[in-house]
């Protein structure tokens, strides 16, 4: 499909749960909803569980939606944020991944410790802060989806009490709005392509169960699109990344070292580039350093998985050996 590449990308490098939504005004597809729901209440279910719904105003069981989405002008006085005119017929929301249209809207919900990382970025590609419009009404439908239709910008809303209390928000969730050209010039900007190819790993549902319980008797716990562990005082990442081809032969560990600030570690570089040579690799993020160090398995992972002393071995020495280049690299330069 048209959109699967975008998506897979978009939550692998944000490491996001929850598949990013399309939103269609006045789409071509027939109303399909089997009884009257909350626009937030189909949003989150598109992104939970790959729903796709049409909609016209009788299918909208929230008098606020109607306003915000511009299915009904509003009786008295004015209303913001809302869709002006109040020409909106239909309404198509689906997983974007499974989106067939060119989608006006998408829509991401997420952890606010996981949608910070979405901000960091953002900021970076724009060159300025990220400005939100929220006042905890009118969340779904007019903060995240009308303000980036009409306005033609990113926004944030901390959701209302009508999305947590009868749509199944979660407490610790939020959502970011995206006219489609700003989301597609984010994703496409996540393209560092030595490290972020080696970081971008499977999705956990693309890995068959045989090899996640042999990488989970490893040590590792299972995140979205890599598994974590602690190994000593560290914490290790490990990815599976793909070829050009879409097979997996190699695994990625991935340990992030902290400094006081960014000026602290862009110091660090010339000691980095001495102790992380190929195989190892590494990046500067903010006050972070990255340490990456590939393994080869040579051979599809899957088979590798089916020789678990082999395969143990190759990652425990990877691991051990990354470890022992982290703690050098701490000892030359963290003081």
């Amino acid at each position: 499909m048209k959109y699967t590449e975008l998506t897979k990308q978009f939550r692998q490098f944000f490491e996001l749960p929850l598949t990013p939504v399309a939103v269609k005004f006045n789409s071509d597809d027939d109303p399909n909803i089997p009884h009257p729901m909350r626009y937030c209440e189909i949003v989150r279910k598109a992104a939970a569980f790959g729903t796709s719904y049409t909609c016209s105003a009788d299918d909208m069981s929230c008098a606020s939606a109607e306003l915000a989405l511009g299915f009904t002008e509003p009786a008295y006085g004015d209303v913001y944020p809302r869709v002006k005119p109040a020409d909106t017929r239909t309404m198509t929301v689906t997983p974007l991944d499974k989106c067939e249209f060119e989608p006006d809207v998408v829509v991401v919900v997420g952890t606010a410790s996981k949608l910070m990382r979405v901000a960091a970025t953002l900021s970076k590609v724009k060159g300025d802060m990220v400005n939100a419009k929220f006042k905890g009404e009118f969340a779904v439908c007019g903060e995240c989806t009308t303000i980036p239709i009409m306005e033609n910008k990113v926004n944030l809303s901390l959701l209302c009490a009508g999305a947590r209390m009868f749509s199944d928000y979660r407490n610790d969730e939020i959502v970011f709005g995206f006219p489609m050209e700003a989301f597609v010039e984010l994703t496409e900007s996540l393209k560092e392509e030595s490290i972020t190819k080696a970081l971008c790993g499977c999705l956990m549902d693309d890995l068959p169960a045989r090899l996640v319980d042999a990488i989970l008797a490893l040590g590792f716990t299972k995140g979205t699109d890599h598994f974590i562990g602690r190994f000593g005082n560290e914490i290790v990442r490990l990815y599976i990344p793909k070829d050009e081809s879409g097979k997996s032969s190699s695994v990625t560990l991935h340990v992030p070292v902290k400094f006081k600030d960014t000026d602290a570690a862009k110091v660090s570089e010339d000691v980095a580039s001495c102790l992380f040579e190929d195989p190892m690799n590494y990046r500067l993020r903010d006050n972070w350093v990255d340490v990456i160090l590939l393994i080869d398995l040579h051979e599809p992972i899957r088979r590798a998985a089916m020789k678990p002393e082999k395969f143990n071995a190759l990652v425990n020495n990877g691991i051990e050996v990354m470890l022992d280049r982290v703690a050098k690299f701490k000892r030359k330069t963290i003081q």
